[in-house]
């Protein structure tokens, strides 16, 4: 019986031995390193196929965040009409108008912009500057012209707001 040690060799290659040997030991390290390139071929198709995968879901996010922007674009301008509308006595359409809000709630649209919140740049856009001496309200916004609207992280428009600045 063959131990593990033990290899089967052809009569007409057990008289050559150490030529036998070392071409047995050049095919050996020839195999483990085809073995090794095509191990790291596959781990690198791997990895840009897992790349590619995540790629693709990024773009289909991003794709579907433009789409919604796009949307709440177009809507907007009806929106602010509402809004105008509201301030100026016509409570009739404050029903439509929340339930347009809700909507685009739904689809993770948010509307923002209101009294003493914190002045960022990236999410208002100043129209005016409201002269106080009390520190809390630096910084802060005094009314808001116009709410923003962001889809996640994405400002759709900027709220137009007058802040609040310490003389």
């Amino acid at each position: 019986m063959n131990t593990p040690e033990e290899e089967f060799v052809p009569e007409d290659e057990a008289e050559e031995g150490p030529g036998l040997v070392k071409r047995l030991r050049e095919k050996l390290k020839k195999a483990v390193e085809e073995k090794q390139e095509y191990l790291e071929g596959w781990q690198r198709a791997r990895a840009d196929f897992a790349n590619y995968k995540k790629e693709e879901a990024t773009m289909h996010a991003d794709r579907e965040d433009r789409l919604k922007s796009q949307l709440v674009e177009e809507l907007l301008p009806a929106l602010d009409t509402f809004e105008l509308a509201l301030k100026h006595g016509n409570k009739e359409l404050e029903m439509v108008e929340r339930q347009l809000i809700d909507g685009l709630k739904r689809l993770g649209i948010e509307r923002f912009g209101a009294p003493g919140e914190s002045f960022d740049p990236y999410k208002f856009e100043a129209l005016m500057e409201v002269p106080t001496d009390a520190v809390e309200k630096d910084h802060t916004v005094e009314s808001v012209h116009r709410a923003g609207y962001s889809a996640g992280e994405r400002i759709i428009r900027p709220a137009q707001v007058a802040v609040y600045i310490k003389k």
